[in-house]
């Protein structure tokens, strides 16, 4: 009877002299939190708890409100007192696991199997073989703090084996090859909604748990913004080029167009002058005698059809694109390049697209739009300028064979002029009918000139808006491209917890999320007889040789 008084007296003793000491309360301690959740085999969370650690302190005051906590790393004992956590250790580093009572996971994951098109559960699926497609679809968890989708990037891998996985397809993951397995990776940035799907065919099939692993993004990224900008700098001073050369050639069709219009009204005139012909021989041939004004105007005439050919010939050799390149190339100005440039340029923001945080994407836009619409001002101008050249091509022609027949037709006059006495009055009919075959060309040379003043105009106009709008372009760019980086290289904020506001001096939150594994049902094996375990109590009472 004494032996168990002096033992229940020593218990008593231990007990009193384990109890923690009670230490001041103090700022929040620094940590790091690793989110742990589990999922069901379609994706919805199960459990949700968080593992947190701390280095090189001795007196911890951390916040959560938990279900239930556990030291991960010694038997320091864990106080807590509604969501106020206080723990005094040795150690150096410590783990300490906190089950939450409640708990929203950033990202809505959705996980459905087919089998060979027909929808199946993973129990279903464990075993199997035919086609499989695996469809993940992520989304933005509407009852989670928005702080972690819209700043963290989330990291999704799946693995097959490659016994029992033939033909597999992942569009848009990173593969490698792990073992017998073959990995696949997706990389979502902040704000990313996608689905997923993975396809293979299969035999015998299992799986191991899908992984999503959420960490903050931070990258370093190491961009040359001057080498960028360069080409906005080429673009301005292409445009300005371009806009120059289309003022120089509305200069060229507008003195085209009053050129045609002059031969136009000549050839009206001498339309006019030589219809009566036909009925006026008589007094015709007393007139033909005076011939010599004829001749003096049949060579101006003459004259003016070659200037016309002369003058479409150099229209044409000059209003070809090829020609426009030529010249612009002859200024220091590579029309090829700047196009090739801005290609890049283009393709670059692209890829930029899914990193620009919301508050400047109509910026991006408008950027995109405006190197969209330089390309297209390039494009347009070799388009319209080749369409032109053909028009003058067709111009060219039918002066020359203007300038070609009028020769003839001035030869015949100068034979006339000659022969006044045999002269054949039938002649003077052909005459009137080439004057009024003139008139009808010079109408439609007149009419081509003006369609082809008009177009170099609008062609003008349009080029001034867009040298306009590209005016400061690189400047405008930088600013932009500053903008974009900002939201994805690392800004220093602070670290939001995911336990608790009150944690205030949190280095880092990381997020471990998996589903269900998929696997075949374990055989079953003998049952190992255990020795009977005894507790600390019965064991304390054992010391003291008390049954």
């Amino acid at each position: 009877m004494g032996k168990r008084w002096i033992a229940i007296g020593l218990a008593v003793v231990l007990v009193c002299t384990a109890t923690s000491p009670v230490f001041a309360a103090q700022a929040p301690s620094e940590k790091e939190e690793v989110v742990y959740a589990d999922l069901k085999d379609n994706g919805q969370t199960e459990e949700v708890y968080v593992v947190n650690i701390f280095e090189n302190q001795k007196k911890i005051e951390d916040y959560g409100i938990y279900e239930s906590v556990r030291n991960m790393t010694s038997t320091d004992e864990i106080r807590q007192k509604g969501d106020q956590i206080q723990i005094a250790t040795e150690d150096d580093i410590l783990y300490y696991q906190g089950n939450l009572r409640s708990g929203e996971i950033p990202w809505d994951i959705g996980i459905t199997c087919f089998l060979d098109g027909k929808e199946c559960s993973a129990k279903e699926l464990a075993g199997s073989s035919g086609h499989l497609r695996i469809r993940v679809k992520i989304r933005q968890n509407q009852d989670a703090d928005p702080e972690y989708f819209e700043n963290y990037a989330l990291q999704v891998t799946a693995a097959l084996n490659t016994e029992n996985c033939r033909n597999i397809t992942a569009k848009g993951a990173t593969e490698a090859n792990a073992g017998g397995n073959r990995q696949f990776t997706w990389t979502l940035l902040p704000k990313t909604e996608k689905t997923l799907n993975l396809t293979a065919d299969v035999a015998d099939f299992e799986m191991e748990s899908i992984s999503f692993n959420g960490v903050k993004m931070n990258l370093d990224v190491d961009l040359d913004k001057d080498a960028l900008t360069r080409q906005f700098d080429a673009l301005e001073t292409a445009v300005a080029a371009i806009d120059k050369g289309a003022k120089t050639l509305d200069k060229g069709t507008e003195n085209l167009s009053e050129g045609a219009e002059e031969l136009d009204k000549g050839a009206r005139e001498l339309k006019e002058k030589t219809a009566p012909l036909k009925k006026e021989s008589k007094e015709l041939s007393k007139k033909l005698k005076q011939a010599e004004k004829l001749e003096s105007a049949s060579g101006q005439v003459k004259g003016a059809t070659e200037v016309l050919a002369e003058g479409t010939e150099k229209l044409k050799e000059g209003i070809s694109y090829q020609a426009f390149k030529s010249a612009m190339a002859q200024q220091g100005l590579d029309l090829d390049s700047l196009k090739s440039g801005n290609q890049q340029m283009l393709q670059l923001l692209n890829q930029l697209e899914g990193l620009i945080p919301a508050a400047y994407q109509e910026k991006f836009a408008e950027a995109k739009k405006l190197l969209q619409g330089n390309l297209g001002a390039l494009s347009g101008m070799e388009q319209y300028l080749n369409q032109a050249s053909k028009s003058v091509s067709q111009a060219d022609e039918g002066a020359d064979a203007l300038a070609e027949s009028y020769a003839d037709f001035d030869k015949a006059i100068r034979s006339l002029s000659g022969q006044l006495e045999d002269v054949d009055l039938s002649q003077l009919g052909k005459l009137a009918d080439g004057a009024e075959t003139l008139a009808e060309g010079s109408g439609s040379l007149k009419s081509g000139s003006s369609a082809l003043s008009e177009g170099s105009g609008s062609l003008s106009v349009g080029t001034g808006e867009l040298n306009s709008q590209t005016s400061g372009m690189s400047e405008k760019a930088g600013e932009e491209i500053d903008s974009v980086l900002s939201g994805i290289s690392g800004t220093g904020e602070t670290v939001k917890s995911f336990v608790s506001e009150k944690n205030t001096n949190v280095k880092a939150v990381q997020f471990v999320i998996k589903n269900e594994a998929i696997t075949l049902p374990e055989k079953s094996v003998p049952k190992e007889t255990k020795a009977e375990s005894r507790s600390l109590w019965q064991k304390f009472l054992d010391l003291f040789g008390i049954s």
